[in-house]
């Protein structure tokens, strides 16, 4: 029978809920003493689908949907959730028990839930040490559980043992949040308070005999956080993509990830989890969050002026690439042994085109995906990326489509000689033109930590589309079957003229407007600046999708033309050219085509 409005504490959260939830009911944080509920869970009748949804997915017995502050969930002839706004969530049996309903919400509908809130959600188990909280993950089989159960042991207190939540703290720390399900640990074992991140570990098995614990690079602690998200495929859904991506390159500059191995022929728990407390003690407490700066104290005074400004140290980021360049080669020689000891290694010769993708050799990565497909005709992902470089119609739809490469069109000399040089000689001499910063979000307000350039007026604008807005809609007529898109003839078009000068960037993103009935469909970017060129940066990086590291990069080429679609996850890397040359800058024609509502305006 369904418990009457019970209270659980989870997440740092107030839960009144209608269902018996695994989550142990806990004694409110200490200072708990507001009546109301953070979130109200109910029994009640659902939707069967959203109105307009932003994502949605099938796989198996499992369906969902999701759109900005709302996420719909169903299990086939089991249950159908809706959670809304990240404080409601509603649930309607469709025949499952009542123990197997509880299981479900707390995975899956509490992920999009803490989502909504703006929280990270990764698939890591998590404990309190004296040095504070240790998240650990590792793909299926990894023994999560048993390695957690094993440091309570050892005198840590359980944080959680499914999913973790983590929250962006005021003074710039990532603060675990307590969500244990183990209902037979005393209280005692157990952790109820947020508790600052210390430590992030990667289990993974290997043919040796001893234990490893090593740090990860910049690079790999980015990827881990990335592919050990929770739920990553609800983001774009929910309008959170773009946040995440800043948060992991946030975490991965300040939480310390260590990658363990452990020998493949034995788990090794007690030696295994005695070794991790013993690390827990030493290193990672070695490297403990760096004290916020003054331009931390200045973002959060600027976050919690303007909630819906999400903050992002995009310094730290930058600052954490320096060793990249020396990963990617480090990446292609291992890729070229291999090739080397195989020649006819096509998943090598796959990974090697993502490589040269990533490093703009867009030539040499399609020569390497038409030999992987020459050696596996049958090969989904080469033909896909060969249509894609090649120039040609995009073949079927790959099973999942938003996390592989983005299909996009270039176009070379697009303008007539006479007509470039002309929009060019008035955008050189046009500096008092560019005096609006460019903007963000559905209000479109300035963001200075997720985007810097700035953008002409409208009228100067409108004076560079005369010209220009008819030969972009022949163009975009042409390349629609390339992007996978219908005919264009009825879409709205805008344009926008912006400069990138030093310093300039623009972050991963996605232009497309979720819940919108007119949304952006295809965007495009018309560069024009100096011969030769006087800046460096400035590449449009198309991600291949959420959660996923991996992208197509395009150099800004005068006179040349870019068309993608506009749900890709892109961004724009910073410029570097002389502060005091505006004509040395980045220039470009940009905008979107945009669909019509149902009356056709």
């Amino acid at each position: 029978m369904m418990d009457k409005n019970r209270d659980y504490f989870a997440y740092g959260l107030r839960i009144r809920s209608s269902v018996a939830l695994p989550f142990r009911a806990a004694p409110a944080p200490d200072g708990e003493s507001r009546a109301a509920a953070d979130v109200t869970l109910s029994v009640g009748a659902t939707p069967p689908q959203l109105p307009n949804p932003a994502a949605k997915r099938r796989l198996e017995t499992v369906a969902w949907e999701a759109a900005p502050d709302a996420f719909l969930i169903r299990v086939d002839n089991e249950v159908r959730c809706l959670v809304t706004d990240g404080c409601s969530i509603l649930v309607e049996p469709l025949g499952g028990g009542e123990r197997e309903m509880g299981a479900f919400l707390v995975g899956s509908p509490f992920a999009a839930l803490l989502q909504q809130r703006g929280l990270t959600t990764l698939g890591a188990g998590a404990v309190k040490a004296e040095a504070g909280a240790a998240l650990f993950a590792g793909s299926e089989g990894a023994d999560k559980s048993a390695l957690l159960g094993a440091l309570v042991e050892h005198g840590c207190a359980l944080l959680s043992d499914g999913f973790t939540g983590v929250e962006a703290s005021a003074d710039g720390r990532f603060l675990a949040l307590p969500a244990a399900t183990y209902r037979r640990l005393p209280a005692a074992r157990l952790c109820t308070e947020p508790t600052a991140v210390r430590a992030f570990y990667v289990l993974k098995a290997h043919q040796g005999a001893d234990i490893e614990i090593r740090p990860a690079s910049w690079a790999e602690a980015y990827e881990a956080l990335l592919q050990h998200t929770y739920r990553p495929r609800f983001l774009h859904g929910l309008g959170r993509q773009s946040a995440h991506f800043r948060t992991v390159g946030e975490m991965a500059s300040q939480v310390p990830v260590f990658q363990v191995r452990r020998p493949a022929s034995s788990f090794q728990l007690d030696a295994l989890a005695e070794r991790i407390a013993a690390h827990l003690k030493s290193e990672a407490a070695a490297h403990p969050p760096p004290p916020p700066s003054d331009k931390v104290a200045k973002e959060t005074s600027l976050r919690e002026s303007n909630p819906a400004i999400v903050v992002s140290r995009r310094r730290q980021m930058i600052g954490g690439l320096r060793g990249w360049d020396s990963l990617l080669e480090q990446a292609e020689a291992a890729l070229r042994r291999k090739l080397a000891a195989d020649p006819n290694d096509a998943e090598a010769l796959l990974r090697l085109g993502d490589l040269r993708r990533g490093e703009g050799r867009l030539d040499a990565a399609l020569d390497a995906y038409r030999r992987a497909l020459e050696l596996r005709p049958v090969y989904p992902k080469a033909s896909w990326l060969c249509a894609v470089l090649g120039g040609a119609d995009l073949p079927d739809a790959p099973r999942a489509p938003d996390a592989w490469p983005a299909p996009f069109v270039r176009v070379r000399n697009f303008l007539p000689a006479d007509e470039h040089a002309a929009l060019l000689s008035r955008m050189l001499a046009g500096r008092e033109h560019f005096g609006e910063p460019a903007g963000v979000g559905a209000g479109y307000v300035p963001d200075p930590m997720t985007r810097n350039n700035s953008e002409a007026n409208r009228r100067f604008a409108a004076e560079a589309q005369l010209g220009f807005e008819p030969r972009l809609r022949k163009l975009a007529e042409d390349a629609a079957p390339r992007l996978g898109m219908r005919v264009l003839g009825a879409y709205r078009l805008d344009l926008k003229v912006r400069t990138y000068q030093t310093g300039e960037f623009y972050a991963a993103h996605s232009d497309f407007s979720e819940g919108d009935s007119t949304p952006r469909e295809i965007n495009y970017v018309y560069y024009l600046h100096r011969r030769p060129k006087s800046f460096s940066g400035g590449d449009l990086l198309l991600h291949d999708g959420a959660g996923v590291s991996s992208f197509t990069r395009l150099e800004p080429e005068d006179n040349s033309i870019v068309l993608f679609p506009s749900r890709c996850v892109h961004e724009v890397t910073e410029v570097k050219c002389d502060p005091g040359d505006f004509g040395a800058g980045r220039f470009s024609l940009n905008g979107a085509f945009w669909k019509p509502r149902a009356d056709g305006c």
